[in-house]
């Protein structure tokens, strides 16, 4: 779709500052990672594909996106492709100074934490360190649907070992409860992710004495999309 004929003839300044205006403030963009090509996992497969190699997102992606030329060159001043295992090109657009990358459940034994690892280990240092807001579902703290507290203690501490060696940058850490658990029982939830949190915090900060936890918070998923709009 190209531009109406008055919104071209604006002076190029003022086009550009509307561009700007309609860019999302903020969005949950929710990471997906691993090779979900079929002709990724088939080794007989003549054909090569990397389009699913690394990590992919649901989040709705900028409007602007799709407007036209100067409005995509624009967005991606603020945006960029990231989250691409090490070598690759990233798939899922970012801007690390307002989006939330967000390590919600998955399906299978132990996924969730799995995943948060592989992409930890796989993406690009450079990108995952860019990264300014992150939220946690507590999924990934469970052993399957089954909650162990010396194993959540565990899982928590080596989550956030992982935060602070990759993502220097952060600013803000969200724990995002369970909402099976946050419908059921929301206030006995959020004081238990503390308390465990708080350990774990503790924990990190005593092995490495340089690093200093960003503030952190428990939001429901629910507020949490709201907020993102």
């Amino acid at each position: 779709m190209g531009m109406q004929p008055l919104f071209s003839r604006l002076p190029p300044e003022l086009r550009l500052k509307i561009w700007n205006l309609t860019l999302p403030s903020l969005r949950l963009v929710s990471i997906h990672c691993g090779a979900e090509s079929a002709s990724l996992c088939n080794p007989q497969s003549r054909t090569i594909t990397t389009s699913f190699t690394g990590c992919t997102s649901n989040a709705a992606i900028p409007v602007n996106m799709h407007v036209c030329a100067e409005s995509r060159a624009e967005t991606f001043k603020s945006f960029r492709f990231a989250f691409g295992f090490v070598r690759t090109p990233g798939h899922i657009i970012f801007n690390p100074e307002s989006d939330i990358l967000y390590f919600g459940p998955r399906e299978g034994y132990m996924a969730a934490d799995a995943q948060f690892h592989t992409c930890m280990s796989m993406c690009d240092p450079s990108q995952l360190a860019l990264v300014r807001r992150i939220a946690i579902s507590d999924a990934l703290f469970w052993v399957d649907e089954m909650y162990s507290s010396m194993a959540a203690a565990s899982l928590t501490t080596n989550v956030i070992k992982q935060l602070a060696s990759r993502m220097p940058a952060l600013e803000q850490i969200i724990f995002v409860p369970r909402e099976q658990d946050e419908a059921i029982q929301p206030a006995f939830t959020e004081e238990r992710m503390a308390r465990q949190i708080q350990m774990a915090m503790h924990t990190v900060c005593q092995q490495d004495s340089h690093w200093r936890p960003p503030p952190w918070t428990i939001v429901s998923l629910q507020t949490l999309k709201t907020a993102c709009g």
